[in-house]
């Protein structure tokens, strides 16, 4: 039974990204024009998509496919206000919104009270990291260890598991100690990766799935 269903979550993953995926540009335009919103108190200090905490006292904001770190220029197009914020977040989903900005942001472009403004939004700066290459893919965050010697046990294991998989094993550091991240595959849609992450969850190595 598990083998059939292995079978059939591959077959599906292979029909998805043979059939119906599309890679998400980094962004469509370099200039928006369209609605906004905020968020605030109720997510405060929650993770966003990029898996940084939610900060309102930040400029930070939501975009739909604009790459993590992506620095925009929003102006309220009802008064001329302006602001510079960092895209660390996924959104916004309600209607034709087309980006969703930290509750300090709206106060300055001064639509806070109204909930929703007009705005104008350009792309300033793309992150230092940024490789178009990767735009809209997904990858499967397996693991993060302070230790070399699990991060590599957990790294052999997915390998054993699947030789064609795409691992990576990268140091990074946060809150100023060195970890080691892995990453598993690269897929064209948070679809096929949900449904590989479901594969390893029966091998107890699924991870969080992100965008790359």
């Amino acid at each position: 039974m598990i083998n059939n269903r292995k079978c059939f979550i591959l077959s599906a993953i292979i029909f998805l990204f043979i059939g119906i995926s599309q890679p998400i540009s980094a962004q469509s335009t370099d200039i928006q024009k369209g609605e906004a919103s905020w968020y605030g108190s109720k997510y405060h200090g929650r993770p966003t998509s990029s898996g940084e905490p939610y900060n309102k006292n930040e400029m930070t904001a939501a975009h739909k496919t604009l790459p993590f770190g992506t620095k925009v220029k929003v102006t309220n197009l009802e008064n001329n206000e302006s602001v510079i914020v960092r895209i660390n977040d996924r959104g916004p989903f309600v209607g034709d919104r087309i980006i969703d900005v930290s509750e300090v942001a709206a106060r300055k472009l001064e639509f806070h009270d109204e909930g929703i403004g007009y705005v104008k939004v350009e792309v300033l700066e793309l992150p230092g990291d940024y490789d178009a290459q990767r735009a809209g893919v997904f990858t499967i965050q397996a693991g993060t260890y302070a230790s070399m010697q699990h991060a590599e046990h957990l790294s052999q294991k997915l390998k054993a598991f699947d030789k064609h998989l795409e691992v990576e094993l990268k140091d990074e550091i946060v809150q100023g100690k060195k970890v080691h991240r892995i990453r598993a595959g690269r897929f064209e849609n948070r679809q096929q990766a949900e449904a590989f992450n479901d594969l390893l969850k029966e091998e107890g190595l699924s991870g969080l799935v992100k965008e790359a």
